[in-house]
């Protein structure tokens, strides 16, 4: 597995793999509504265009292939994706320890992130704890996610 920076060059695979993680990965916790409305975010692409060239944005590939993302700003971890078919060999936690180590030398004191139902026992495993669980509204639906922090 390798870990680089992404750069705009990336933001079709990224994309791609956003949409199809969030419909194959998070279907026990979340309705279908829920699921096409967060997807949909792939649809505001210089949102993501941004988020790739103001974040520190890395992603993880095997055989070339981007198989995760993850992405931090001023110690708020904004992104964190692994393809479906790649969850469970250790490519979210070779990306955490990366974002980890650029926050604390960037000073940071702590990670706070908004995890999904579905990803929260991961950040848990990893040193997260829960602040409070709370609904935010994506193209009209509510979904619910929690805010986690770390201290580093």
């Amino acid at each position: 597995m390798k870990i680089r920076r992404a750069n705009k060059n990336d933001l079709d695979d990224v994309l791609k793999l956003f949409s199809e993680t969030i419909l194959n990965s998070n279907k026990a916790d979340y309705s279908d509504l829920q699921l096409a409305a967060w997807s949909s975010s792939i649809d505001d692409r210089e949102r993501w265009l941004k988020k790739v060239e103001d974040q520190y944005f890395l992603l993880a590939e095997i055989d070339g292939k981007v198989t995760g993302f993850a992405s931090i700003n001023k110690g708020y971890l904004d992104t964190m994706f692994v393809h479906h078919k790649y969850q469970g060999k250790g490519i979210a936690k070779s990306l955490l320890e990366e974002l980890e180590s650029y926050a604390q030398q960037s000073g940071e004191s702590q990670i706070i992130t908004e995890s999904s139902i579905t990803a929260c026992s991961f950040f848990s495993k990893h040193g997260f704890n829960v602040l409070k669980e709370q609904t935010v509204i994506r193209n009209g639906v509510e979904i619910t996610n929690i805010r986690m922090v770390k201290d580093l």
